[in-house]
């Protein structure tokens, strides 16, 4: 005799035998996930997925340099190298800390020729408004004898700097675990601090000028009589129409 209480039993055991599959593979899946995520927040680096930290720009006093070539004969400076010489003093009145130094190469085969157009370099220094005190004269040794090198003048100025690009410590760009490489970024780094004229703006920026007075009470007025507030100057002429 069959009981009528069997296909009961039956859907009972076949929904039990869903269940304990579900339940089968969600444990699955949370052991799986689990072995994905074995790496916590606290291990990764910055600086693979940021290249601002892998990168960065920083504030230095770093040397101004300027290359005169110096001949065989004579220490006479042309009117151009004069010029250039202004520029250069101009240039360290504005940004340059501490003082000149001219650097006059020994052992070359212009040796004598250089010290000549040191002395030289001295008196337009002096001419330039450079005080004496803040000129200084030092040797720097050439190697090779046959060499003619360049007499430097150099002074310290504050500068933004990145360091060295092209650095690959593995030697290829193939990577799978999905960060940058090495160099990434850095080029645009060493381009932002070359532009920057004033490096101080990196640290802080410029406190915001006064507002324009005689500007202001005019479009108040303007406004107050309903006329147009807009100013009559145009920027940029513009021939393309529309």
């Amino acid at each position: 005799m069959i009981s009528a209480h069997m296909p009961h039993a039956r859907s009972d055991r076949r929904r039990l035998t869903r269940l304990v599959a579900v339940g089968i593979g969600l444990a699955a899946f949370a052991a799986l996930a689990a072995g994905c995520s074995t790496t916590g927040t606290s291990e990764v680096d910055a600086r693979d997925f940021d290249h601002r930290l892998r990168h960065p720009i920083l504030i230095s006093e770093e040397p101004e340099t300027l290359d005169l070539p110096v001949g065989m004969n004579g220490p006479a400076l042309s009117p151009q190298i004069e010029k250039a010489i202004d520029g250069y003093v101009a240039e360290y009145r504005k940004d340059g800390n501490g003082a000149i130094t001219i650097q006059v190469p020994t052992g070359s085969a212009n040796e004598e020729a250089a010290a000549s157009t040191g002395r030289a370099v001295h008196y337009a220094l002096v001419r330039a408004g450079v005080p004496h005190g803040r000129i200084h004269v030092a040797p720097y040794s050439v190697d090779d004898p046959s060499r003619m090198a360049p007499l430097r003048m150099s002074y310290l100025r504050v500068k933004a700097v990145v360091p060295h690009c092209g650095v690959w410590p593995d030697g290829s760009v193939t990577d799978y675990r999905n960060i940058d490489y090495p160099d990434y970024g850095c080029a645009q780094a060493q381009n932002l601090a070359a532009m920057v004229a004033n490096p101080a703006d990196l640290i802080r920026p410029q406190p915001m000028a006064p507002a324009n007075g005689t500007r202001r009470a005019k479009v108040i007025t303007d406004y107050g009589q309903g006329a147009e507030t807009k100013s009559n100057n145009t920027l940029i002429q513009s021939t393309t129409g529309g």
